[in-house]
């Protein structure tokens, strides 16, 4: 059942570097400036600073994940002060760990150079597209860890590691967790199956299973729970994300499958539309491949070792179905390692179709592994001077934005950015609201839309930042709230700047005086 272990002993001590390098260069520039990036990390940078001042999270403001992220991010802040390059370094070590991770399970699977094609993948296909460090990525690394301790053997103490780190993932992404958990517990279940194991003894392996990982959820959520009431952590993290989370926009839906390709021009894009491709069909598609296989072929050849490939399969579905609901390029790119691993286990079996297909796929990654640092550095981003350290700005329209918020305001004032977080830990600015941003949707709740109001008049907020987009109608997405908060706005404040990009306006409101 073992395969052979032909990867040249010291090629990890060239390819993790070279990963490094690369990581390197699509994070930060030539001269070490951090490269900002504007996505869901700010929401969790925002938070950590707040809980840095001593608010409490669910209490004090809102946030629907599991606290893991934002309690990251808060001890980093304590050791180092809030700067701009932490999400970057923290990218950095997630992007090596998953990487050393993918090469040491496909090791398990696969000889000779291979577990280096998944990692070059990963890399390109994957993490690439992935850059943002919020929740996903941490819940990833304590899933793909749990597979890796448990690929070759299943003693109680591993079965126990790997119960705890579904319930750390879970800290970090509660429906990651969940699902990584019932996932390893069906493996289980497979093996006593085919091992013909008796039942006492799976009934032993997955008491040490569950036992660790509702020990480690309740651990690890106990003091966020006390702070904020039981009633209200439950609110927060489960009743919000199940009723009105998909409420924010067709991307948390399943119309975001396959929506907004990227263009086939300049022509120089066709490798990012090939990954578009790749990603989308990969997952779920190679897991049915790969069960097919083994359904058809478990008999006739015992060599190939099936229980691995179905730890690694039935773990990539378990990532898969946490997403499915919304199953966005970057949410599928995010858990698409398990996909990547069986395709080059699949690639590697004898036949000369999986051979021709195996050396395009060296190509195209060694190709990619060229070509996105080279697009990441070709553009002169503008460079800036903030309080949280020396960024370059990736989207060209936040700089007239940050350069008027940064001259007009000081680091500590209050300023309420409306449609999303990115002003505040990069300038040094407090949110006054208990909510990092509003919708004109139901994801923004009516009591949520009074406490925007409460705060912007007991805090006396000078500057409001707003976005057209909460004017717009969102078609189908029911359940906008903000008609008492554009009223207050008209009432209490006024126009005093406006930027544009595109289709894309925001308004500076000042308060009247």
């Amino acid at each position: 059942m073992n395969v052979p272990r032909k990867t040249p002993g010291r090629s990890l001590l060239w390819f993790l570097p070279g990963a490094a390098v690369f990581l390197l260069g699509v994070l930060f520039t030539p001269a070490g400036a951090s490269r900002f990036i504007s996505g869901d990390v700010t929401v969790y940078l925002l938070n950590a600073a707040r809980m840095l001042e001593g608010q409490a999270i669910y209490k004090d403001f809102f946030q629907y994940t599991t606290p893991g992220t934002e309690l990251v991010y808060f001890v980093l802040f304590r050791l180092f002060g809030p700067r701009a390059w932490i999400p970057n370094a923290m990218l950095f070590a997630l992007g090596l760990s998953v990487t050393w991770l993918s090469i040491a399970i496909s090791r398990k699977l696969v000889p000779g150079w291979l577990p280096f094609l998944s990692a070059l993948l990963f890399l390109t296909c994957s993490f690439y597209k992935g850059l943002d460090g919020g929740h996903h990525w941490y819940s990833v690394l304590a899933v793909m860890a749990a597979v890796a301790i448990i690929i070759e053997q299943r003693s109680p103490m591993r079965v126990a590691g790997v119960g705890a780190l579904c319930g750390l993932a879970l800290f970090f992404t509660q429906i990651r967790g969940l699902a990584a958990v019932l996932g390893f517990a069906a493996f289980l279940v497979w093996e006593h199956r085919r091992k013909a194991h008796t039942w006492a003894a799976l009934l032993k392996t997955e008491a040490y299973l569950l036992g660790a990982f509702l020990a480690t959820v309740v651990s690890t959520n106990a003091y966020f729970v006390w702070r904020a009431g039981v009633k209200r952590f439950l609110f927060c993290t489960v009743v919000f994300g199940s009723r009105y989370y998909p409420a924010y926009s067709l991307g948390n839906s399943l119309k975001t499958y396959l929506f907004s390709p990227p263009s086939l021009r300049p022509w120089y894009g066709l490798p990012f539309v090939l990954v578009y491709a790749l990603v989308h069909l990969l997952v779920p598609l190679v897991y049915l491949l790969t069960l097919v296989r083994y359904w058809r072929e478990a008999q006739v050849h015992s060599e190939y070792p099936w229980d691995r490939v179905m730890l690694v399969s039935i773990a990539g579905l378990s990532l898969f179905l946490g997403v499915a609901p919304a199953p966005s390029f970057f949410r599928l790119s995010v858990v698409s390692l398990p996909a990547l691993i069986l395709l080059v286990w699949l690639l590697s079996l004898p036949g000369r179709p999986e051979r021709v297909l195996a050396g395009l796929l060296w190509v195209f990654a060694v190709l990619l592994v060229a070509l996105e640092p080279l697009r990441t550095q070709r553009h002169r981003n503008p460079y800036m001077d903030l309080p949280s350290g020396r960024v370059a700005l990736l989207e060209p329209d936040l700089l007239e934005r940050y350069r008027w918020v940064a001259d007009h305001t000081r680091p500590s004032d209050f300023f309420f950015e409306a449609d999303w977080s990115d002003t505040y830990v990069a300038l040094g600015l407090r949110n006054p609201t208990p909510v990092p941003f509003v919708t004109n949707t139901d994801y923004t709740r009516p009591e949520q839309v009074r406490d925007v109001i409460d705060a912007l008049e007991k805090r006396d907020v000078r500057f409001v930042l707003w976005s057209w987009d909460l004017d717009t109608p969102q078609g189908d997405l029911a359940g906008d709230h903000l008609g008492p908060l554009r009223f207050y706005l008209r009432t209490r404040y006024h126009v005093v700047k406006t930027f544009a990009d595109g289709d894309q306006v925001w308004q500076i409101w000042q308060r009247k005086s």
